[in-house]
């Protein structure tokens, strides 16, 4: 028998519809782990994978398609059943995420980053010490998709976008990274972590997060296909996403965002990765 049909075989026994399997436990995450060691078009010299790369970005094999861009990794994990197709659920503004789900993502964030593309080996860096030492700074929640990102020191931060909607193997973009020169932002100034588009199981989406000073309370970016897009500001750090490449090339390009601060005024900013 191939390993291909192996994984196969080994699919099947993971029906949704069986009520007795639990996608959360070891054996399930270790059949995920072999279903994506087994995929025949999967690189693992970390030469560029050109079937999804993008103009000003360099796309590279780590367990699955990565996208490596100003310092940080971003990541896309496929859902294999069921899911919010074409972002339909997904919502502008942001919704509180209890502090028993914020927990759970986190940890599921955690645990995706650590096992992957925190140790990306070859010549992309280790972040798995920055990674554990990293605090929870936002939890949000758009229709069926979760944001939690992780922050720590030097700029380090980990994001992962999350389709909770789907019963197996979740769909996932995440980005983990720092900045190779870090300076800490003004009481009035943002920093960009995290300024592009890259892609999902349920379609393209655009993602801008960052650090914020101490006087920012909020941050929206204006879409030209959304409208306003109110970010979560919390722990010292924003972010926001939405479906779609608009923001595709932004990181050198630069994006307007729209800035709020403690006293009331407001400004906008001009951001990018450089």
């Amino acid at each position: 028998m191939t390993r291909t049909t192996d994984s196969l075989a080994t699919l099947r026994t993971l029906d949704p519809a069986d009520s007795d399997v639990d996608p959360h436990t070891p054996g399930a995450r270790a059949t995920l782990e072999r279903i994506l060691a087994t995929d025949p078009g999967q690189r693992h010299d970390h030469e560029p994978a050109k079937a999804r790369s993008r103009r000003g970005v360099r796309v590279v094999a780590v367990a699955s398609a990565t996208v490596v861009t100003a310092g940080t990794v971003f990541v896309v994990i496929p859902s294999l059943t069921g899911g919010d197709d074409a972002f339909a659920t997904w919502t502008a503004v942001p919704s509180s995420v209890s502090s028993e789900d914020a927990a759970d993502a986190a940890g599921d964030c955690r645990d995706a980053q650590q096992d992957g593309p925190a140790q990306a080996g070859g010549t992309a860096p280790d972040f798995s010490d920055d990674l554990r030492r990293a605090e929870l700074a936002i939890a949000e929640r758009r229709g069926e998709w979760t944001l939690v990102t992780f922050a720590g020191t030097g700029g380090f931060s980990a994001t992962c976008i999350t389709d909770e909607s789907a019963p197996l193997f979740r769909d996932w973009f995440g980005s983990i990274g720092a900045p190779a020169a870090y300076t800490a932002p003004g009481p009035r100034d943002v920093v960009a972590t995290d300024l592009g588009a890259g892609e999902a199981d349920a379609g393209e989406l655009s993602v801008a997060a960052g650090i914020v000073g101490s006087e920012v309370t909020g941050v929206s970016y204006r879409s030209a296909s959304h409208g306003e897009v109110v970010a979560t500001v919390s722990g010292g750090r924003f972010a926001l996403w939405f479906p779609g490449d608009e923001l595709d090339g932004a990181g050198g390009a630069g994006v307007g965002l729209h800035v709020t601060y403690r006293d009331g005024s407001t400004a906008e900013l001009r951001l990018d990765l450089r």
